[in-house]
């Protein structure tokens, strides 16, 4: 059950707090003064709560506050301080009412009693309608941000446009993300967009000042964001202000990104503001003029990530000139004890736009250089296993196909690279393209199997990455993709595949690595699948500096 309670009486948070953790509800708390945080207690009603528990003197007019409700098959609560107060949310038909002075049992038992009327209410209503209303809000209202949508927005920004005179819209593009629900799912992903909308919220509540504002998403369910505002004075003080406040943007969400889901997540993503301004003019209809202006902003957000791309590609040229590349080694372990069995190489740029490998490489690729950063990074690897690796560990290194192509890496020069044992080194096939000559690449893998490497197909269960290439590849180990690990242990049909594909391995004598391991209760269940290998956050914090230390997990 969740329970949305708007309050602001001390006492009374108290109670209603013990009282849903008494009933395991979840509880949101909106407090503030009466008018104050409405569109709190709108963005809470989009969530869908079972419940509302509402001081009558916050309610506004209880009345609308009924009907809102109601509409949405939510139960309402009044919590009163006289008779008359109590009169007046009888004849608005609210679900239930106290007054003061209350206990908790009283406050648990108004909220079961309100949680039963409102369910057969909802049944014998119509719960048809109130689907139909609820899904033509989400067309009009984003559920991540409680923001409205574009048909909501231009009839305000109309208003606003032909009240002032003039409107700066603001573009505000987030890229990359869909690269981050290509390699983590899109549960992660939902996860990050939330964190995001919360940063853009809290930044949006914190710096609009007095200017009037109106900030709206792009799309239901899309991550960028478009900001009407009135800036006033010249374009060299209007650019200052937009190019300030868009870096204060992106760091307020890389913060919070960095601190709910690491740096690695936080290094995809990047943001990109564009702006135009618009100004009345009677000759042109007011919305038309909204929507062109909107592509305006949009095109110069754009113009922006183009310019960065740019950018980055002149910092990656330096890289390599410099060789700024540094290496982090995440270990892999032995499922059943947990002992170090190797470690694999991840590159890291070491300037800050180009520290996630996703970026790193996706921007060697649009350069044509993707051969000369793996031939970078596979040297800086193999430069730290003397210091880091112990004399029977192994080393992980991830290639793409078209690294295979490369002559350098084709005719490997063992000595050159300083490669002392073949046999402790492991190609990760990491196909961020399709293999279309599986001949010619068993060849290329015959050739290297003949001095002694061996091969994993990684991200297994995800992309490319699927049935056929294992078959064709017959890899050493298979690496399993975090989307099959990730919540395993309360997925049976995850736990069914994974048990298949260890059976599979067992009997053609291939090694299954866990990957994305972050939780004792994943690594209990894939060491009872039997899984032989695991690497995850669980084991391994990443870092650079020194050998890491394996968390020592409880028997």
């Amino acid at each position: 059950m969740k329970i949305v309670a708007r309050v602001r009486d001390g006492e009374l948070l108290n109670t209603v707090t013990e009282a849903a953790g008494a009933l395991e509800a979840e509880l949101i708390v909106i407090g503030g003064e009466e008018g104050d945080n409405d569109h709190q207690l709108v963005d809470a009603l989009r969530t869908h709560p079972d419940l509302v528990l509402i001081e009558y003197e916050l309610a506004g007019s209880l009345g609308e506050l009924r009907a809102e409700t109601r509409a949405r098959g939510i139960g309402l609560i009044t919590v009163c301080r006289n008779g008359e107060e109590g009169l007046s949310a009888a004849r608005a038909q609210v679900d239930e009412w106290f007054t003061y002075p209350f206990s908790v049992e009283e406050v648990e038992g108004r909220i079961q009693a309100a949680a039963i009327r409102v369910d057969p209410d909802v049944a014998s209503r119509g719960q048809a309608r109130t689907a139909e209303y609820l899904q033509y809000e989400e067309l009009l209202y984003d559920r991540f941000t409680g923001f409205p949508t574009l048909p909501v927005m231009v009839e305000r920004g109309r208003e606003m446009l032909e009240r002032t005179g003039r409107v700066t819209i603001l573009y505000i593009e987030f890229v990359r993300y869909s690269k981050l629900e290509e390699i983590y799912g899109w549960q992660k992903l939902d996860e990050v967009l939330q964190t995001t909308a919360n940063g853009v919220r809290d930044f949006y509540d914190r710096e609009r000042g007095e200017e009037e504002n109106l900030l709206m998403v792009s799309h239901a369910g899309d991550d960028d964001f478009i900001f009407f505002t009135d800036l006033r004075g010249s374009p060299e003080v209007t650019d200052k202000r937009i190019n300030e406040v868009s870096e204060r943007l992106e760091a307020d969400v890389r913060t919070r990104l960095e601190e709910d889901h690491g740096e690695d997540i936080a290094g995809l993503f990047g943001i990109y503001v564009g702006a135009a301004t618009i100004f009345r003019n009677p000759k042109i209809r007011t919305e038309r003029n909204l929507y062109r202006g909107i592509r305006e902003a949009a095109q110069a957000a754009r113009s922006v990530v183009h310019r960065e791309r740019t950018r980055k590609i002149a910092d990656l040229k330096t890289t390599l000139r410099r060789g700024a590349v540094y290496v982090e080694y995440h270990p892999i372990v032995v499922t059943e004890t947990a002992d170090v069995y190797g470690y694999e190489a991840l590159a890291r740029g070491s300037l800050r736009g180009l520290r996630s490998p996703e970026v790193l490489f996706s921007v060697a690729e649009e350069a044509n250089l993707i051969w000369e950063l793996s031939r970078l990074c596979r040297r800086r690897a193999i430069e730290g296993m003397a210091s880091l690796l112990d004399p029977d560990q192994f080393l992980f290194l991830n290639v793409d196909p078209h690294d295979f192509r490369d002559p350098t890496f084709r005719y490997l020069d063992v000595d050159d690279l300083g490669i002392q044992h073949p046999e402790l080194i492991v190609f990760e096939i990491t196909e961020r393209t399709a293999i279309t000559d599986y001949p010619a690449f068993q060849e290329h893998l015959r050739n290297f199997r003949d001095q002694g490497f061996r091969f994993a197909v990684d991200d297994a269960g995800s992309g490319y990455a699927g049935l056929g290439s294992i078959a064709n590849l017959a890899p050493d180990y298979i690496k399993l993709d975090i989307s099959l690990i990730s919540g395993i242990d309360t997925n049976f049909m995850k736990q069914n595949l994974v048990e298949t594909m260890v059976s599979f391995a067992n009997d053609h004598g291939i090694l299954v690595i866990a990957e994305g391991v972050e939780r004792d209760e994943e690594y209990e269940t894939v060491k009872g699948l039997g899984v032989h290998l695991t690497q995850g956050f669980l084991f391994h914090q990443p870092r650079y500096a020194g050998r890491p230390k394996v968390k020592q997990l409880a028997d």
